[in-house]
């Protein structure tokens, strides 16, 4: 390990530091002189330097192996610029995950509208286990102030990308199924009560067929425009100088229905639509 100003003043001290990961990269980051970490060090170290307590109460459960935590939330970007080996990021955890959280979601709307089709069914957990609202469960436990990035992406404001937040969702159920010797229970009390706070703060229900309609708002948008009006919605988008992104707009004819910006054109005609939905603007 590079004997730096940051390495020096964490090896003087074996208490731990950082509240959490994004204040330990930040100084890190500062660090001119740093170059790279000792892979052999780093699960030692982040152990000693960075508290996981906060984390471990937004999801009801305490590590017994911290080591399974700390690969959870090593981005590949982080582990590529410390030049650690390419398993060691969380990448394998997040291909496990996938299967567990669909099984766990499968199980429950199976149990939960045992009258619904197979293909209800299947587009219900499409809408359910999908990069934007596994995003928003791992905003309800604060997970992206816990990611371990690479510098580019941690400039870019990678914690709060969508894609990045709901790949460590996926990884971090995934490393309490293994720090429980594979056992699913667990994994599925710990779900269940991330949803049921997510539930609670955002005042919504989780498990709703109302999902149904908007996992795709665009075409429930035309359907519901064509009912009433026999008329499809239209979207126009302009790019918005020197800031970027794109700033969309809805007519239903002539009629504005409402108008957002964004910097994906595709996510924001899916917001829009979602949100004429929900407010009924398209009456």
């Amino acid at each position: 390990m590079q004997e730096t100003t940051f390495n020096l003043a964490i090896q003087a001290d074996g208490h731990v530091q950082f509240p959490n990961s994004n204040e330990w990269l930040t100084q890190l980051y500062n660090e001119a002189s740093l170059k790279k970490i000792d892979q052999s060090q780093f699960n030692h170290l982040i152990s000693k330097q960075i508290s996981f307590q906060n984390l471990e109460k937004n999801i009801f459960y305490t590590f017994k192996n911290k080591n399974f935590l700390i690969h959870a939330l090593a981005q590949s970007t982080f582990c590529y610029e410390m030049n650690f080996a390419p398993h060691s990021s969380n990448e394998k955890l997040e291909f496990v995950g996938d299967s567990l959280v669909n099984l766990l979601v499968g199980k429950k709307i199976f149990h939960l509208f045992s009258d619904a089709s197979e293909g209800e069914l299947s587009k219900l957990r499409g809408a359910l286990v999908n990069e934007e609202k596994l995003a928003e469960l791992a905003r309800s436990i604060k997970l992206g102030e816990y990611l371990f990035l690479g510098k580019g992406e941690y400039k870019s404001g990678g914690f709060e990308k969508d894609s990045i937040l709901a790949d460590t969702f996926e990884a971090l159920i995934a490393s309490i199924y293994f720090d429980n010797n594979e056992d699913l229970k667990e994994c599925e009390r710990v779900l269940e009560k991330i949803i049921t706070q997510y539930e609670e703060s955002q005042k919504t229900i989780f498990y709703s067929l109302m999902h149904l309609d908007l996992f795709d708002p665009k075409s429930a948008l035309q359907e519901l425009s064509m009912t009433h009006h026999g008329i499809l919605p239209s979207y126009e988008s302009v790019e918005l100088p020197g800031q970027g992104g794109f700033l969309v707009t809805i007519k239903l004819g002539n009629k504005i229905l409402g108008e957002l910006s964004g910097s994906s054109k595709k996510k924001v005609e899916k917001a829009l639509a979602r949100m004429m939905i929900e407010k009924k603007r398209y009456l």
